[in-house]
């Protein structure tokens, strides 16, 4: 008989099982850099905004999604921040209630926690303080 053995065949699945395992591994790990890596646009697309919206006294009173692409200081498809990081949840620009002349962003509905870890690591350096817990990112920025 010109047939496979069993243990052949078992051989064959075994190997095409662990290469698709891979693969899978793999698109999580590529889909998770390419949120991580538009959250990252987003933030410095916001940082932008604000240098261009900002007021000559420096103070931040009054600094929303909705009022920098009102001015068109943000992409006009932003509208008020609601679903539009890359998790589906919204981005939030605020004065922080502290200092005026900061402004604190914040990525809601971060549903991978490492993900959320990963963007406080990469923002410690350049923020004034970061956070992450829940499922919230929260950067404060000195403007």
């Amino acid at each position: 008989m010109g047939g496979f053995t069993f243990i052949e065949v078992l051989a064959v699945l075994s190997i095409v099982a662990l290469a698709t395992l891979g693969v899978l591994a793999l698109r999580d790990w590529a889909t998770s850099n390419a949120r991580i890596s538009e959250a990252k646009s987003q933030v410095a697309a916001i940082q932008s905004g604000v240098q261009q919206w900002r007021p000559r006294n420096g103070v931040y009173t009054g600094v929303s999604v909705d009022a920098l692409t009102q001015v068109a200081s943000l992409p006009i498809s932003w509208g008020d921040g609601s679903s539009i990081n890359p998790w589906g949840g919204d981005i939030q620009i605020s004065v922080d209630s502290t200092d005026a002349t900061r402004y604190i962003v914040r990525l809601t509905n971060i549903r991978v926690s490492e993900e959320g870890q990963r963007l406080s690591r990469d923002f410690s350096s350049i923020a004034e303080s970061v956070s992450f817990s829940g499922n919230t990112f929260e950067a404060t920025f000195q403007g």
